[in-house]
């Protein structure tokens, strides 16, 4: 299905839930890794010990709200950025780093608009446990145009599991371009 969409000037790439998870990783980094009491007890921890937990977020209110603040600020590309430097290959339990590449980074923070993103980051952070999961398969950049669209690729006899109908319904309700390609066999 990539491949079919795929045209010059308006990439695909296959992304599932490895994108958005990763962009808000590297944009909430030092809220994720903030020193909060019983979250580390030892330095090779991959994730804090509170990660799926209710109180992660109220346990890192001002730090979420700075990282929110940057997206209304318009600075949260250049922290993004400056964190897939700084942090490369560095353990993290949102970022993918072997599906980033500077040119995925560059095509995703010039077509996907910060109140979008604050909007996605805010569903994860709102149940991580339940959200990090079910978003579509691929992204489609325009760059010319600075829009994407998400993509959720169906085949015969696949069905859309309740966590991606509940993105799909979310990215409805808030006005950014999704939508399901259902494929069926030539007869």
């Amino acid at each position: 299905m990539k491949q079919a969409l795929d045209e010059p000037g308006s990439p695909v790439v296959y992304v599932e839930n490895a994108l958005i998870n990763s962009l808000f990783g590297l944009h909430c980094w030092e809220a994720i890794f903030a020193p909060v009491p019983g979250a580390f007890f030892h330095p090779f921890q991959e994730a804090p010990a509170d990660l799926l937990e209710p109180q992660f977020r109220a346990r890192r209110a001002a730090e979420f709200e700075r990282c929110f603040a940057r997206i209304d600020g318009g600075v949260h590309a250049a922290t993004i950025v400056r964190t897939f430097r700084a942090k490369a290959g560095i353990q993290c339990p949102f970022v993918a780093w072997r599906l980033l590449t500077p040119k995925l980074l560059r095509l995703a923070l010039m077509c996907i608009p910060p109140a979008h993103l604050k909007l996605m980051f805010e569903r994860l952070l709102a149940d991580l446990r339940s959200n990090r999961t079910g978003m579509p398969d691929l992204i489609q950049f325009f760059p010319a145009e600075r829009r994407y669209r998400m993509i959720e690729v169906k085949g015969p006899g696949d069905r859309l599991q309740d966590n991606q109908i509940r993105w799909l319904q979310f990215c409805v309700s808030h006005q950014l371009p999704a939508s399901v390609c259902r494929l069926t066999w030539r007869s």
